[in-house]
């Protein structure tokens, strides 16, 4: 009998660049039905565009780049079944975008993170 849990459940999934997180990430949320998952993506926390990374001679994998304080306080109101406001990064220009209403609700009780 599958045992029920009354707080959504956070999946980190892992790895390096290029390696085919998001292509997993999207498709457990597939398996799992789309309506009870949110993907979650930390490239979304860039603290700067690409441009302005090269122009600081920052590397996207360098913590000073990213707003790691703002992922770590959206998963945990994720976690609590808050709704966030997450950053969005345009991989294919390398840039922000306005960021987008995100909720993990009893409709949709896993988050899947990927890093």
């Amino acid at each position: 009998m599958p045992k029920r849990v009354d707080h959504p459940i956070i999946l980190g999934i892992v790895g390096d660049s290029a390696s085919g997180k998001s292509t997993l990430s999207v498709g457990v949320a597939q398996i799992l039905g789309e309506a009870h998952c949110t993907v979650i993506c930390t490239d979304d926390y860039h603290r700067y565009d690409r441009k302005s990374r090269a122009a600081a001679g920052l590397s996207a994998l360098d913590p000073r780049a990213n707003y790691v304080d703002v992922l770590e306080q959206h998963l945990r109101l994720l976690r609590t079944g808050e709704p966030i406001l997450k950053p969005v990064y345009d991989h294919r220009h390398g840039t922000l975008q306005p960021p987008k209403a995100c909720s993990v609700t009893p409709r949709a009780p896993c988050a899947i993170v990927t890093t």
